[in-house]
């Protein structure tokens, strides 16, 4: 790290736009003002992708689980979309800014970082409800996106935490007070520690 460490963060658009969300799950702008009022408040520049479920399928979705968009089309859509976002956080790599980490959204079938075993619908396909109990032998894979994200961060050797914003849980809950102690150490670690 520089004496001046300049900070850069990769994000899920719906973070920064909740008008991405599926319809149904609704908009939290005061969520992503916590969020980018955060960011700003350390000086962090945040690099967004686009949202591939909003530009592969529209604003009018329904939700999906993660193996509705597990196709060679939706992946080869996800490759499309970090093209130019990769290229940015090459270009500030290189002029000795600092990727803190990429942030993702709880329980999104593309960008989410843990998703573990889902319910299954009356067509026997992975709804987009995780199920009450999983048990802690169950896989857990990263959202399509997120995990796209990672093969092409590790064929450039970068290496950075990837967090999850915990959006179903209440603020009070011990996941959202957890997310925001290691976002801190991503974005301020001599101070977190």
């Amino acid at each position: 790290m520089s004496k001046k460490d300049k900070k850069i963060i990769m994000i899920a658009q719906c973070l920064v736009n909740p008008y991405c969300r599926v319809h149904i799950l609704g908009q939290n702008f005061p969520l992503s003002r916590q969020i980018v009022d955060y960011l700003m408040e350390n000086k962090v520049g945040i690099i967004q992708y686009l949202c591939p479920e909003t530009t592969a399928m529209g604003l009018m979705r329904n939700p999906q689980g993660r193996q509705q968009y597990d196709s060679i089309f939706f992946r080869d859509h996800c490759k499309d979309l970090l093209k130019t976002p990769l290229l940015m956080v090459r270009e500030f790599i290189k002029n000795n800014y600092r990727l803190t980490c990429f942030l993702g959204l709880e329980n999104s079938p593309t960008c989410g970082i843990h998703w573990g075993k889902h319910k299954v619908n009356r067509y026997q396909t992975e709804s987009p409800n995780p199920v009450d109990h999983p048990s802690s032998d169950e896989p857990v894979l990263m959202g399509i996106m997120a995990e796209m994200l990672s093969e092409e961060l590790t064929k450039e050797n970068i290496k950075v935490p990837f967090l999850e914003f915990p959006a179903l849980s209440p603020q009070d809950s011990e996941k959202r007070k957890t997310f925001w102690e290691d976002l801190r150490k991503t974005i301020e670690p001599g101070v977190a520690e």
